[in-house]
């Protein structure tokens, strides 16, 4: 497997969303935002002695993540990055069910947190 590059400018314009973090990359340069981000390839570079070929990636559009979708964002970069590692990941619709579950119980009592443990037909 090849390695890849980013180039290194930014679209302009409309396609170019980080604005509403500007002043926060200034201010606090270290502080971690996430990014959608849409991608091609502008040129791809062989190396003739080795042979390995690098395609140097361009962003085309790129948005800043709300902060009321950085769970969904988070969940999303964990099962890429579990498919790319070749773990076992669930169904979107499975994993969801297994989480809602899950949060309705304490896990260090194992004990449920609301009413539902009375509905049987809730699980």
């Amino acid at each position: 497997m090849s390695n890849a590059k980013i180039g290194g400018s930014l679209p302009q314009g409309d396609a170019n969303g980080l604005g509403p973090i500007v002043r926060d990359l200034i201010d606090h340069p270290h502080r971690f935002h996430v990014l959608l981000a849409i991608v091609d390839c502008n040129k791809v570079s062989t190396n003739h002695d080795s042979g390995e070929v690098v395609p140097t990636a361009r962003i085309r559009r790129v948005e800043v993540v709300l902060p009321e979708d950085l769970k969904s964002a988070e969940k999303l970069l964990r099962r890429a990055l579990e498919k790319r590692a070749g773990l076992t990941v669930l169904p979107m619709d499975l994993e969801d069910e297994v989480s809602i579950a899950f949060n309705r119980v304490d896990p260090r009592t194992g004990e449920f947190l609301d009413d539902q443990k009375d509905d049987p037909g809730s699980a």
